[in-house]
């Protein structure tokens, strides 16, 4: 059996998911006691170890908390009764009942979302998306101005690249953390935070 720490880089290294912490805070006090805010840095299309089994993406929507201001996603972490057919949310623990398209599971007939080995799963949508894709630049300005520079023509290439369309942020750290609007004539608005 692993250690946690070895589970936890192990994870790391399938998903491309890294947490400031291990575990959620579990009031509104503990949570006002941190001293380092519980963020997570997710690597999107990771590509995972070729001596990985990879999940091809699933052809429905996926199934959502049904809590207005949840909106989980049922995934291997999930308390799953299935007998009841329900599925308890690990956030909010709402519990929540199966679609009708998941009659059939059982034990032995799990669907893709709750197998342990695939905690990342990509999903086809079905519905049209009503909004505009949205990409957000993060980029720490502690460097060398041949850095900077070098950084500075890339995200230009990568923002030529985008649609027309596509809503554009941009957060730069270094001393400071500035959250910048952009827009077709360039940095609208800009906030600083400590």
């Amino acid at each position: 059996m692993a250690t946690f720490e070895e589970y936890l880089v192990n994870q790391q290294n399938n998903d491309g998911v890294q947490f400031t912490w291990n575990m959620w805070p579990h009031s509104r006090i503990d949570s006002q006691r941190l001293v380092v805010p519980l963020t997570c840095f997710f690597t999107p299309l990771k590509e995972r170890p070729s001596t990985e089994v990879s999940q091809p993406p699933l052809e429905y929507d996926p199934v959502l908390c049904q809590k207005a201001s949840c909106k989980a996603i049922l995934n291997p972490l999930c308390v799953v009764d299935f007998r009841a057919k329900i599925w308890m949310c690990p956030f909010c623990n709402n519990r929540n009942p199966f679609p009708a398209h998941y009659a059939a599971i059982a034990e032995n007939n799990q669907p893709p979302e709750l197998y342990p080995q695939f905690t990342t799963i990509e999903y086809t949508l079905r519905k049209a998306t009503t909004m505009s894709p949205i990409f957000v630049f993060v980029v720490d300005t502690c460097m060398t101005t041949e850095e900077l520079k070098s950084l500075k023509e890339c995200l230009q290439t990568a923002l030529s690249l985008l649609p027309a369309d596509a809503l554009v942020g941009l957060i730069t750290f270094g001393r400071m953390v500035q959250l910048h609007e952009l827009n077709t004539q360039g940095i609208s608005r800009s906030y600083v935070f400590k």
